[in-house]
C-alpha cells in the first residue's frame, strides 16, 4: 500500500512587509488589516524612538467631509473593525505610531467608499432600488438589475424584454462609475 504525500499547505503567519488594506463591511463599518515589516521598525528605531514604547494608533480620515480622527490600538492587534459615523463617503487610514507626542506615519491603506446607507426610491414605481443600479429586464414576474452600462449593453443587443423599458433612477458618483458595479460584471 502507497502512502500519499499530504497536500497540506500553511499559509505565513506573516510575510514581513509593511502594509494596511481597508475593506467596507457595511455603511457603518469598516474592517482593516495590517503588517508592519522588521525593516519599518528598525527604521522608526533609528528615527523617532523605541517602537515598543511608542503607542500604536489607526488615524481615520473621512475625506469626503475633511476630518480625521485617532484610535489607539493594542500593539499585539494586526487588524481592527472601524465604526463610522458618516455613511455615503471615502475613507482613509493611516497606520502609525505616537512617539514622543508625535504621530509618525508607517503606512497608508486604500481608499475605500462607504455605500450610503439609504435606498434610493425610483420614481413613479413602488420599488426600491439601490444606486448605481437600475432595473434591466423585467419579464414574468422577474426583475433583473444592472448598472447603466449593463441597461445600455444589453439593450443595443436588442433583447425583446427592452421593448417599452424606462429605465429607473441611478447615480453614477455612488461608486465611482459603473466599472464597479457587482452585479452582472
Amino acid at each position: 500500500m502507497q502512502l500519499l504525500k499530504s497536500e497540506y499547505y500553511e499559509l505565513p503567519k506573516a510575510y514581513n512587509r509593511t502594509l494596511i488594506r481597508l475593506l467596507v463591511q457595511s455603511p457603518t463599518r469598516m474592517f482593516c488589516y495590517w503588517e508592519v515589516s522588521d525593516k519599518t521598525i528598525k527604521e522608526f528605531n533609528r528615527k523617532y524612538a523605541n517602537y515598543d514604547n511608542s503607542i500604536a494608533v489607526l488615524k481615520i480620515t473621512n475625506l469626503t467631509h475633511n476630518y480625521s480622527y485617532s484610535i489607539p490600538v493594542s500593539p499585539f492587534a494586526n487588524n481592527y473593525y472601524i465604526d463610522v459615523e458618516d455613511s455615503g463617503c471615502n475613507y482613509q487610514v493611516e497606520l502609525g505610531r505616537i512617539a514622543k507626542s508625535k504621530f509618525v506615519n508607517l503606512y497608508t491603506s486604500n481608499i475605500a467608499m462607504v455605500p450610503s446607507g439609504k435606498p434610493v426610491v425610483g420614481y413613479n414605481t413602488d420599488e426600491i432600488l439601490f444606486a448605481n443600479y437600475l432595473c434591466i429586464a423585467n419579464k414574468s414576474k422577474i426583475k433583473i438589475y444592472g448598472s447603466k452600462e449593463h441597461y445600455s449593453r444589453f439593450k443595443n443587443q436588442n433583447h425583446t424584454a427592452f421593448e417599452g423599458q424606462k429605465m429607473l433612477g441611478s447615480s453614477e458618483s455612488f461608486m465611482g462609475s459603473s466599472e464597479n458595479s457587482m452585479l452582472f460584471s
